[in-house]
């Protein structure tokens, strides 16, 4: 006789699982065919999908083994159109869902365009079917019955476009135009907490091919005018970039401002050895390794950005105008912060280098305009500016309101500081010098004087020139670097002839002077070095001021017996010469040609798919950690959850432009300044 088996004994009875699990990996089994009856359909989209278990599902199928069931998958994307159109809220949602993650996952194998529509639709049928997904996701976005409805169609669409972006399925959404459902959703007030993923999606689709062929949303971005829509934009713009670079600052605090012990502690040489030493680890080696990985995803929102600046004046105005109430951090600063950190760190990976470039070509744009360069240089658009200090040296600490236009030129100087090695980043040097003589042309030009500190500009153009000249070997050969070396050399000049325009005290003149006699023949050496024949005239205005200089100095040493000079001193030779020198006005030496999107066309097609790779990290990680709407604490979507918010209150304030004249002048007492293509006159206070 059996033994009895005791009622209160555990009996295992196998794990429980959803039943449209099972459905899954019954449908995608190698061997399996699609079933043809329509109530088998009915009851699958019926269930409520299961995103992450259909990904799972298909993740484990090889290349081969998708192309084995292409039928099936055929036939569920064909259903799922069909579900999408239902007149049932539940089907139609796990219709758009289903086909989310069923696109996603063809798409991401490593496929040609024709192999990747014939496993998914079929050659002879994508014409329609694939449209009619593109229409009716399209629709629901628009007007769905429920938010998730709306929301969930427009991330199916992110995902397709995502995805598709190497193939010619992405065509599709240039044969409908979804620009109007993607304003909507930032337009309407419940799902404009989307504005990220709605803006990205307009970013990435306004920069496919748009230098090869006609590209209907660049159009639609240079033709928008309506600011409430551009507001709700630049919030979403100011949240990704300060949780961009709020993972800069876990990886390395750079927020401490005054001494302390702990401080010294954590900075120390000393203690960093030892602590090292205990731990067995290198804690540089660590943090190396996470300041390469980023930014975060949410860096890829610059793309759209560079985008809508390019595209309309009308968008860059309001990028500056518009400010948060209760926040000392106005969106377009938090933009200039991130910059700085993607600057100074450009050299850790292709990654960092384009969003940092993206970020240089947008200051590009805005210095270049007339209306923006007074707005960067307004009181009215003053604001907190949080620069990188990570790397040393660091630039001078400022806690209070500052003109945005300091911050450019604060994430410009970093950038230049901190790039220096012999494999030299040329475009990055060159956009970034190039911006910088931009920037003091205008505010030449226009009369604007900025109290910033000139100090550590001249400092580090210097310590350029001279990198440059211990270099040589190196950089000689380098393409451009004759241009580049130039156009730093014409700052210098603009600024010893013109510096009185938009210099603010007389201190920042002679520091100027000073450093340039300190570099001794610096500048003889880099002509030669280089053959600067088109850089002439720069060069021998230089060579002139420093050579007046030299022989003042030679007969005070003279006259007093010395052998050489105190710095006070030579600070006193430098302001009694200047009743006596005379800098001739060099023609063209401000001048410049305007960005053209044409000159920048391989590197932006490089942005593009970066943006894109980190556009489906970014909706991978929304699918595998959250539910809509609901991140989970700790994890990626966590520290995006600030998106969420409800739009923050802002001022009605006009966009509007602002005349030099409207500008107190505080520069009162200036020294005289020595003849030449200097200007004279009030200028804008800084």
């Amino acid at each position: 006789m059996a033994a009895l088996v005791s009622p209160l004994a555990r009996v295992e009875r196998g794990s429980l699982q959803p039943k449209i699990v099972g459905l899954y990996q019954t449908l995608f089994k190698i061997g399996s065919s699609p079933p043809d009856n329509d109530g088998y359909w009915v009851e699958f989209f019926l269930l409520r999908t299961n995103m992450p278990a259909l990904a799972v599902t298909l993740r484990s199928l090889s290349t081969n083994d998708m192309q084995q069931l292409q039928h099936t998958i055929r036939s569920v994307f064909a259903r799922g159109v069909q579900a999408i159109s239902s007149n049932s809220p539940d089907v139609v949602l796990n219709g758009i869902d289903t086909l989310h993650i069923l696109v996603r996952e063809v798409t991401a194998r490593q496929l040609t365009s024709s192999e990747t529509i014939s496993i998914l639709v079929g050659l002879d049928a994508v014409d329609k079917q694939f449209m009619e997904y593109v229409s009716c996701l399209d629709q629901v976005m628009r007007h769905g019955p429920t938010t998730q409805h709306r929301i969930s169609a427009l991330r199916g669409i992110f995902s397709t476009v995502c995805g598709s972006y190497r193939t010619s399925l992405i065509n599709y959404f240039f044969q409908r135009d979804i620009f109007p459902s993607l304003i909507q959703i930032i337009y309407d007030d419940e799902t404009s907490g989307y504005t990220f993923e709605a803006f990205v999606l307009l970013g990435i689709l306004s920069s496919y091919d748009r230098m090869e062929a006609y590209n209907p949303y660049q159009t639609r971005l240079s033709d928008f005018v309506d600011e409430s829509v551009m507001r709700k934009i630049v919030f979403a713009i100011g949240r990704a970039c300060r949780a961009s670079r709020e993972t800069y600052i876990e990886a390395v605090d750079d927020s401490g401002d005054s001494f302390s012990l702990e401080y010294f502690l954590n900075y120390s040489e000393l203690a960093r050895k030892a602590r090292s030493a205990f731990s067995q680890e290198d804690p540089d080696l660590e943090t190396n390794k996470v300041l390469a990985e980023l930014p975060p995803p949410f860096a890829t929102i610059l793309l759209a950005t560079c985008n809508f600046v390019h595209a309309n004046k009308f968008f860059s105005r309001v990028l500056l105008d518009t400010k948060i109430i209760g926040q000392d951090e106005t969106p377009f600063s938090s933009f200039l912060s991130l910059s700085s950190y993607l600057l100074q760190h450009q050299h850790r990976s292709e990654r960092q280098a384009n969003y940092a470039r993206l970020s240089m070509l947008i200051f590009r744009v805005l210095v270049e305009d007339l209306v923006t360069i007074h707005k960067l240089a307004s009181i009215e658009c003053r604001s907190v500016i949080k620069i990188c200090r990570q790397r040393k040296p660091v630039l001078p600490l400022v806690q209070d309101e500052r003109f945005v236009l300091e911050g450019v030129l604060d994430a410009l100087t970093g950038g230049l500081r901190h790039n220096m090695k012999k494999s030299l980043d040329m475009k990055m040097y060159s956009l970034a010098i190039g911006t910088i003589l931009r920037i003091i042309s205008q505010l030449k030009r226009l009369r604007m004087r900025l109290r910033y500190h000139w100090s550590e500009l001249w400092k580090t153009l210097f310590s350029f020139l001279k990198y440059a000249s211990s270099s040589s070997k190196w950089l000689r050969n380098l393409p451009g670097i004759d241009i580049l070396i130039g156009d730093t050399l014409r700052i210098l000049v603009l600024a010893f002839s013109a510096g009185e325009a938009f210099l603010a005290g007389a201190e920042d003149y002679d520091d100027l002077f000073y450093k340039l006699i300190e570099s001794g023949d610096l500048i003889s050496r880099i002509s030669q070095l280089y053959d600067l024949q088109a850089s002439g005239a720069s060069v021998a205005t230089l060579n002139s001021i420093s050579e007046y200089y030299r022989r003042l100095i030679k007969e005070r040493s003279s006259k007093f017996k010395l052998t050489s000079l105190s710095s006070e001193q030579v600070a006193e030779v430098i302001k009694s010469g200047y009743d006596t020198l005379s800098i001739s006005a060099q023609q063209g030496v401000d001048s410049w040609e305007r960005y053209r999107e044409s000159d920048e066309r391989v590197f932006l097609k490089r942005a593009g798919v970066t943006a894109v790779t980190d556009a489906k990290q970014y909706l991978g990680n929304m699918i595998n950690e959250s539910v809509v709407g609901q991140p989970p604490s700790g994890s990626l979507t966590s520290v995006f959850a600030a998106l969420r918010s409800s739009t923050p209150s802002t001022p009605s304030g006009e966009v509007y432009s602002t005349s030099p004249d409207s500008f107190r002048s505080i520069h009162t007492d200036q020294k005289a300044r020595p003849q030449g293509n200097a200007l004279n006159g009030n200028g804008i206070a800084a």
